[in-house]
């Protein structure tokens, strides 16, 4: 075996251990352990649903409302809402009249890390929810956060997002996020979930760990520290936060790239997750997010390799992912056709994420951490 065919087969392992061999590791796994938590707390312990948001004048009475009206103890349900900094009328409008909700307005845009920070100086409840002004509760969501919170164990608790299309019906997932999110829950079932949804989530207020300013990935730095705890993240199904499709492709793109990128700084400033002996999720962490951070460059690297062989086979291959990103763009293009060809819109959409885990870490080294982050 010569050096090119070696470097092809080493950069196929990465992306295939990414988005195929990981998966279905955790799937068989994950069918060998079942963790069960009690049906229900005896009392409904007392909870503060914290809302960042900056220029959401336009929904945020709403989105306040709406948590309001959850099917959980009013007299333990409680709301902070953080206005970051705001050009609009959003901390005015947030105050709804409703004693359970306080609004704090800061003078200036620190960011969501800051607003998060600031906001639970201010939490005196055991449990604290996070939710953004963008999206909606499904009924019950509340109780279904919650109810994982009676097995000591559990440190924090992960809804589930989901999209609705314009007419207000579920989305369609696609292939990508069907798998993404089997993978979430066969890794709470194996007590490696380290990524939640920002929408819906919750987490034991002791255990919150302060973000550095410009922390992009909130969502991965509280579950993080409750991991690093020795508590576990568990994930619910019944607790939804809907929300609706990004308006096109460069929307999606640009917040993928976003997320990426937040991945790139949480390494620097969370070393250790390098480190096995230091990161009780370790091998959660590096096979599900910096495999895909590494996947797009050995894509390149076996794209490349095939191109330098001078083996038929492998100029074949070379062909074949010619033919295959072709494909791809094709159903990035001309979406609404793509959609009656098996397979080519998963192929735009692994296109589309592994071009934007190729730009993150340039975004991450080149461009401020607060021009990063956008309100959700």
């Amino acid at each position: 075996m010569n050096a090119m065919t070696l470097a092809f087969w080493v950069c196929a392992a990465v992306p295939a251990y990414a988005y195929l061999g990981y998966p279905l590791l955790m799937r068989v796994l994950a069918r060998k352990r079942r963790h069960g938590v009690s049906d229900d707390p005896e009392t409904w312990p007392g909870i503060t649903v914290v809302i960042a948001a900056h220029n959401e004048e336009a929904r945020i009475a709403g989105r306040v409302r709406d948590v309001l009206a959850q099917d959980y103890p009013a007299d333990r349900l409680r709301v902070i809402v953080v206005d970051d900094g705001s050009s609009d009328a959003t901390a005015r409008t947030a105050e709804i009249g409703d004693p359970r909700c306080r609004v704090i307005a800061l003078a200036r845009n620190g960011g969501k890390a800051i607003a998060l920070d600031t906001a639970l100086r201010s939490v005196a409840t055991p449990i604290t929810v996070f939710a953004d002004a963008r999206q909606r509760f499904a009924p019950g969501s509340l109780r279904a956060l919650v109810r994982p919170f009676s097995d000591p164990r559990i440190g924090g608790v992960a809804g589930e997002l989901q999209i609705r299309d314009a007419n207000g019906e579920p989305g369609d997932l696609g292939a990508y996020m069907r798998i993404e999110r089997r993978l979430r829950h066969d890794e709470a079932t194996l007590g490696w979930l380290h990524g939640v949804s920002g929408a819906v989530h919750a987490i034991r207020t002791s255990l919150f760990v302060a973000m550095p300013a410009g922390t992009i990935l909130d969502d991965m730095w509280l579950p993080l520290h409750v991991v690093f705890s020795g508590k576990r993240v568990a994930m619910t199904d019944r607790a939804i936060a809907w929300d609706s499709a990004s308006a096109h492709h460069g929307e999606e793109f640009k917040r993928k790239v976003r997320t990426l990128a937040g991945n790139w700084q949480l390494i620097a400033r969370l070393p250790r997750l390098l480190l096995p002996w230091r990161n009780p999720v370790w091998f959660a962490w590096c096979s599900h997010k910096l495999s895909r951070l590494l996947a797009p460059w050995a894509m390149l690297g076996a794209l490349l390799a095939c191109a330098l062989s001078p083996q038929p086979f492998y100029s074949a291959l070379f062909l074949v992912q010619c033919v295959g990103y072709g494909v791809a763009l094709f159903a990035i293009a001309l979406p609404g056709l793509a959609r009656r060809l098996p397979l080519a819109s998963t192929a735009g959409t692994f296109l589309m994420l592994n071009a934007a885990a190729l730009l993150s870490l340039p975004a991450a080294m080149s461009r401020n951490s607060r021009q990063l982050w956008r309100p959700h």
